[in-house]
C-alpha cells in the first residue's frame, strides 16, 4: 500500500512511541471499519498494511456500536485474548476506557480518527514527550492547590485540588491514550462559581444516546455549589433547553444531573480538528478535547465521565496565583521545567510555538 510518509511517522509513533510493539508481536485492531463517519472507513487498513510492513502479525477485529456496555463484550475478549497488543478504532474502546479487558495486551484507544490526523503533528510529535508533559502538569496541579477557572464569556470557577493525588493513574482510564492530550481529572466536588456555556453541550462517550448535545444561542450560566449544579441563568428560551437536556439524559439513566464529576483541560498544541464541530458534534468532542483553548467539565452522574460534557473555550487557568493557561495559550509551556523536556525531543518546541488554534469552531 502506497502511504504518505508523514502518514507513517504518524502509525510509527502509534506503534512504537505509545503500543511500543517489536517485530513479530500480534496486534489486534478492533475497528467500526467507517460506521457512521466516525472513523475513516479505510483507516483500520491503512495503520494494519502499515503494522505488517513493520514485522507486526495483525488482524482485524469488527466491533459493533453500542448504545450503552458496562463490560468489554466476549466476542471482543475471545478475539483479543491471545493478543500482544489491542488497538481500539471503535468507540467500544473509549466507552469502557475505566474498564479492565483480561488478556495479555494492553489496550490503547486512538483519538486520532482518519489518515490526516496522522499526517499531522498532533499524530507524529512524540508520545512520550506527552506522558512526560502530563505528568509535569499533574504535579503543578494537584498538591492542595488553589485554583481558579476563568473564560471571556463570564466563567469563574474556584476550588482546590486533593493534598495528595497518589498513584496518577487513580480515577483514570486503564487503557493507553494516543494521542496523550489531558491531564489526571480534577474532583469537581470542591469546586464553586458560575460556568458560562456558549455553544453546546454534548455527549462525553460514556454512552451513546439520541439526541446527544443541546445548541446554545448566547451565554447560560451553570450556578455550582461544591461540585453540583444549583441552578441555570440566563435567557428563558435557552435555560429551559439546558435544563431540559439535563433533565432528559438524568431521566433515561437514573442518574444524578446536577453532579460535577471533574474537569481537565487540554495541553496538545497540535490537537487540532479538521470541518467543523457542528456537522458531526460528538465526533468533535470524541477528539478535539486536547486543545489548550478547550477546558471541559463531565457533569450528569456521580461517575467517571459522566454522561453531559460542560464547554469551556479559551479558559484561563490559575493554581496559586500562577497562570498555567492562559485565554486558550499554554502558558506552563514556558516553564523551565517543561522547556528542558523539551530540549530532549527536537522539533517539540515548535509545535508549541506555533499552536493550531483552529479546531472546528469554524473561526477562519
Amino acid at each position: 500500500m502506497d502511504i504518505p510518509e508523514n502518514i507513517r511517522n504518524g502509525i510509527d509513533n502509534l506503534l512504537f512511541n505509545c503500543i511500543e510493539a517489536k517485530s513479530g508481536d500480534s496486534l489486534a485492531i478492533v475497528t467500526e471499519q467507517g460506521v457512521n463517519g466516525y472513523y475513516s472507513a479505510t483507516l483500520d487498513g491503512v495503520i494494519a498494511a502499515h503494522a505488517r510492513e513493520r514485522s507486526l502479525d495483525v488482524r482485524i477485529v469488527v466491533a459493533p456500536v453500542f448504545e450503552e456496555v458496562s463490560s468489554f463484550p466476549d466476542e471482543i475478549q475471545r478475539a483479543v485474548e491471545d493478543a500482544d497488543h489491542i488497538l481500539f478504532l471503535a468507540r467500544v474502546g473509549d466507552q469502557l476506557r475505566f474498564s479492565e479487558l483480561s488478556g495479555a495486551g494492553k489496550p490503547t484507544i486512538c483519538y486520532a480518527l482518519d489518515e490526516a490526523s496522522f499526517g499531522t503533528p498532533f499524530g507524529s510529535a512524540h508520545y512520550k514527550f506527552f506522558v512526560s508533559l502530563k505528568s509535569l502538569i499533574n504535579d503543578a496541579m494537584f498538591g492542595n492547590k488553589e485554583i481558579v477557572i476563568r473564560c471571556a464569556s463570564g466563567t469563574y470557577l474556584t476550588g482546590v485540588t486533593p493534598a495528595n493525588p497518589s498513584d496518577d493513574n487513580a480515577d483514570e482510564v486503564t487503557v493507553r491514550r494516543f494521542p496523550m492530550t489531558v491531564f489526571r481529572p480534577v474532583p469537581g466536588d470542591s469546586f464553586s462559581g458560575r460556568i458560562a456555556l456558549t455553544r453546546w453541550l454534548c455527549a462525553t462517550g460514556s454512552r451513546l444516546y439520541e439526541p446527544d448535545h443541546v445548541l446554545i444561542d448566547g451565554v447560560v450560566f451553570a450556578v455550582v455549589e461544591n461540585g453540583r449544579i444549583v441552578d441555570f441563568e440566563g435567557e428563558r428560551k435557552e435555560v429551559e433547553k439546558v435544563r431540559g437536556h439535563y433533565d432528559f439524559v438524568a431521566n433515561k439513566y437514573n442518574i444524578e444531573g446536577d453532579y460535577i464529576h471533574s474537569w481537565h483541560a487540554g495541553f496538545h498544541p497540535q490537537n487540532g480538528y479538521f470541518g467543523l464541530a457542528t456537522d458531526y458534534l460528538s465526533r468533535w468532542s470524541g477528539s478535539a478535547f486536547g486543545n489548550p483553548r478547550y477546558l471541559h467539565l463531565h457533569t450528569c452522574g456521580a461517575y467517571a465521565p459522566g454522561e453531559i460534557c460542560m464547554s469551556v473555550f479559551d479558559p484561563s487557568v490559575t493554581v496559586n496565583g500562577v497562570d498555567m493557561w492562559r485565554d486558550g495559550c499554554l502558558l506552563f509551556a514556558e516553564a523551565l521545567a517543561v522547556k528542558k523536556l523539551q530540549s530532549n525531543y527536537p522539533g517539540i518546541r515548535e509545535l508549541f510555538d506555533n499552536p493550531m488554534r483552529e479546531y472546528g469552531l469554524g473561526e477562519s
